[in-house]
């Protein structure tokens, strides 16, 4: 192999890998199967926006939205038009990793890099978030959306293209963002502090005016429209448990601790105080905030997206400066390229077998149970709680209880202790469907119980009542079914 081929070839093939796994969720985007519990949350609260009605109103407390309005809107609004709100949100999520990927390829160019580590730096995005995070990708879910707006407004601002004029722009696509979801801080406050410490005070003007107009167009039409409900919903409490945390963790910077190596040192070395200087400030606050996060209820891979980006931004950039140095020829480039995609090419096995094996008619046969699960719910009238919102939804079940948010909202006290169990013990729920198992179960020897899961839809005393109250009347793919006694 010619020694100019060996970065040309490793790049060309990562990014092959990185189209590879892109085309899994591609290629499941039709399916009726529910990919993950948020979609269903997120379809339900799509259709009450188009619908006109409150997305925080206080006639549901055990149905929490504790998200900014705007992912409902947009995704609605395209909903609307093509006729299903899970299918809107699953393009919008495609549409918003391929924004992210070309969003690290531009942010590289601006760093220096060449088209070659470009490519490097949006196949890194693009397959670690397809690799590590298949249930975030192609799914009814803000996350993603959020992230691509996010992600295009920092490529604006550190690409000076258009000068001051520019920065507007880079205030409205971080609105959006931030208004689609609201914790995700790291990209944002990189750049805000920049302009505010090294930038013009026209640049400041132009910048901070347009962003702090935006906030107050967006908070008096939020208060208009959603009152005080929305700040309600917005900071309502979360259990936190740090040792989910450090489970999270550990997992997720086993899979990443090559790559942040790798820029790290790059971003410590490189001593540079343009781009490659916010892309290590946005590494480094990223892993602060999703170390600080990851102990919350509900947190997942998700939280630890910005630093998989930030390392992807940095993968070129830190490919070209190592090109400049005595010995960064193109094997060391390949190097470092297999190095940043090391986590990855570990966790490839895995992740292509789940691919290999649903396109070989697995997700079909799933898909198929599921519709049997949804016709087998129609048949039972009255209300229903489901663990599967999608499941309930597809059956024409009212939006009524998410199992997530009425359990935080009784465990922190926001509601009575039996809001749910009360339910149960009177038959006033006509059908229950369950996935989870108890968080501790009592029949397992003193000292041998296993860590908690780190999402719980149902406290104990669920399970206590559906013993009491309930029996199970079928099992299915969406899990057990109970009817009252």
């Amino acid at each position: 192999m010619n020694r100019t081929d060996a970065y040309k070839l490793t790049v060309t093939g990562l990014a092959l890998l990185a189209l590879c796994l892109f085309a899994y969720p591609v290629l499941r985007i039709g399916t009726a199967l529910e990919i993950d519990y948020n979609e269903g949350w997120n379809a339900y609260q799509q259709m009450r926006a188009m619908a006109g009605l409150s997305l925080y109103s206080a006639d549901t407390p055990m149905f929490v939205n504790n998200y900014p309005p705007l992912s409902f809107y947009l995704v609605g609004m395209l909903g609307t038009l093509i006729g299903d709100m899970v299918l809107a949100g699953r393009l919008l999520s495609l549409a918003a990793v391929a924004v992210i990927a070309l969003s690290a390829a531009w942010v590289a160019r601006a760093a220096g890099a060449r088209r070659l580590d470009a490519v490097l730096s949006g196949s890194a995005a693009l397959g670690m978030l397809s690799g590590f995070a298949a249930d975030y990708v192609g799914v009814n879910d803000p996350q993603l959306l959020a992230q691509g707006f996010l992600c295009a407004g920092f490529a604006v601002y550190v690409n000076h293209r258009g000068g001051t004029a520019r920065l507007p722009l880079v205030a409205l696509l971080f609105a959006a963002g931030l208004l689609c979801k609201h914790n995700v801080l790291a990209l944002p406050l990189v750049t805000t502090v920049h302009l505010v410490w090294r930038s013009s005070h026209r640049e400041r003007a132009l910048y901070l005016g347009t962003g702090l107009g935006l906030a107050a167009l967006a908070l008096a039409i939020i208060d208009a429209r959603f009152g005080a409900d929305f700040f309600r919903n917005l900071l309502a409490s979360r259990q936190y448990d740090p040792a989910r945390g450090i489970i999270l963790s550990t997992e997720m910077l086993d899979l990443l601790q090559a790559p942040i190596a790798v820029i790290g040192l790059y971003v410590l070395l490189g001593r540079d105080s343009g781009v490659t200087a916010k892309i290590g400030a946005y590494l480094a606050l990223s892993l602060t905030l999703a170390l600080g996060f990851s102990g919350g209820a509900g947190v997942d891979t998700n939280i630890f997206f910005d630093a998989m980006i930030a390392c992807a931004m940095g993968a070129g950039p830190a490919a070209a400066w190592l090109r400049a140095h005595p010995g960064g020829g193109p094997r060391a480039c390949a190097a470092l390229a297999l190095l940043v995609h090391a986590g990855l090419l570990f966790h490839m096995p895995i992740a292509l077998g789940r691919f290999a094996v649903d396109m070989a008619g697995d997700l079909k046969e799933r898909e198929a149970l599921f519709l049997e699960d949804i016709a087998w719910l129609k048949t039972v009238p009255g209300p229903a709680i489901c663990e599967s919102l999608l499941l309930c939804l597809r059956a024409g079940k009212p939006m009524w209880i998410d199992p997530y948010g009425g359990t935080q909202a009784i465990t922190n006290g926001r509601l009575p202790a039996d809001a749910m169990t009360g339910l149960l013990a009177r038959h006033e729920v006509a059908v229950v469907q369950i996935t989870s198992r108890r968080a501790h179960p009592a029949d397992e020897p003193k000292g041998a119980q296993s860590m908690p899961p780190r999402f719980i839809n149902f406290a104990d005393e669920m399970f206590d009542e559906l013993d009491r109250s309930y029996q199970l009347r079928r099992v299915g793919i969406t899990g057990r079914f109970y009817l009252p006694k």
